[in-house]
């Protein structure tokens, strides 16, 4: 578990340091010392070009504050429809930190790169003043996720792929659905995943009386209504049940260790879905479903603006889907506590109208592990 206000510090002068001795032929390699930042600007470059001048606030400590974050995933650097709000909202202070729930660009690496170097420019202005959290898509995929990895640096020694932070009461868990797909980079990723979200599931229940909130985020989910034919949309999903229907489920061992909310995208549209497991829908009561629920919560949100557009919606709704919102915009979310989540999805078609409002509420006593 990385606290991240070391580490987002630390990052930032590794970049200046590193830019800094660049073009020095016969430059001598050395470790960075003597790091330190001065309150409240600061800029990256060398003699041979600065960047402006950006600021940001370092995260709190400890468990006992109620981070306010910007959630979403597939934004592209074409018709990237949320970014001017989610600009507007981080230079207003609205967030502590971002979470992209992957899917970056369209794509990372076309056109030599270059796409992806515009779409960076294009996050600048919120990467630049928040904590930027990301996990890897499947667009991303190209020679074994070379670009995610070079232009993301997460917390511990997985490149990325899978990592694991704590920010105020909630333990937030980022993991790679792709490792199901692209099998050709090596199955031994689905077992490695497999065996490490399970150990960190296990250090994350035993603290929960610091941190009650166990969160994840991954690109694909595990279920959805949409009307095309990806991996959400089949009863036996990879992601679910896991290789051939019964090797590395997450869903299985996300409920045996009580993840309370589950953040996904891919879907190009915002769905909430009742607390579900194995298909079942295990609300709290009739009256208040997110009130002590005997099951996670799922969010997809993957409206926030690509060149391939909104994904349509199958006809009927399944009986476990709350909420289907076929429109683009983001989603804030909110830790105020223990006990209390407050879920919003913004909508930029209704310039900035909530469409989306929820609670979910846990006790903190009782066993929150479901099974």
């Amino acid at each position: 578990m990385h606290p991240l206000p070391g580490y987002w510090s630390c990052y930032c002068l590794l970049l200046l340091f590193s830019l800094g001795v660049q073009g020095s032929l016969g430059a001598p390699s050395a470790a960075p010392e003597q790091v330190h930042l001065s309150y409240p600007v600061y800029r990256c470059g060398s003699a041979q070009g600065w960047s402006r001048r950006f600021r940001f606030r370092a995260l709190k400590n400890g468990a006992h504050w109620s981070p306010r974050l910007a959630v979403f995933g597939d934004l592209g650097a074409d018709n990237p429809k949320a970014l001017p709000r989610l600009r507007r909202d981080t230079q207003q202070g609205m967030y502590d930190a971002v979470l992209h729930v992957g899917d970056f660009a369209y794509n990372l690496d076309q056109d030599n790169a270059r796409v992806g170097d515009r779409f960076m420019r294009l996050i600048e202005p919120v990467a630049a003043s928040l904590p930027y959290m990301t996990c890897p898509g499947n667009h991303e995929e190209r020679y074994n996720f070379s670009n995610y990895k070079a232009r993301f640096s997460m917390p511990g020694d997985n490149e990325g792929l899978w990592y694991s932070w704590d920010l105020g009461p909630a333990h937030i868990i980022s993991f790679s659905t792709e490792v199901y797909f692209f099998l050709h980079y090596g199955r031994h990723l689905v077992q490695r995943q497999f065996r490490w979200l399970e150990s960190d599931l296990q250090k994350a229940n035993k603290n929960r009386a610091a941190r009650p909130w166990i969160i994840t985020m991954g690109h694909r989910p595990m279920y959805c209504s949409n009307a095309d034919l990806d991996d959400c949309t089949r009863h036996e999903s990879k992601v679910r049940k896991g290789l051939q229907g019964k090797l590395y489920g997450l869903e299985d061992l996300f409920y045996k260790y009580g993840v309370d909310l589950q953040l996904w995208a891919h879907e190009h549209s915002y769905e909430r879905l009742w607390p579900i497991y194995n298909y079942q829908v295990f609300n709290g009561s009739r009256e208040m479903p997110y009130t002590n629920p005997r099951g996670p919560v799922h969010i997809i949100t993957g409206s926030a603006g690509c060149e391939e557009r909104l994904t349509p919606f199958a006809v009927f709704p399944r009986p476990w889907s709350a909420v289907r919102v076929k429109e683009y915009g983001y989603t804030r979310l909110h830790i105020l506590n223990g006990t209390h989540i407050h879920i919003q999805q913004v909508s930029d078609d209704q310039d900035g109208k909530i469409v989306d409002d929820v609670w979910v509420v846990r006790p903190l006593f009782g066993r929150r592990m479901y099974l």
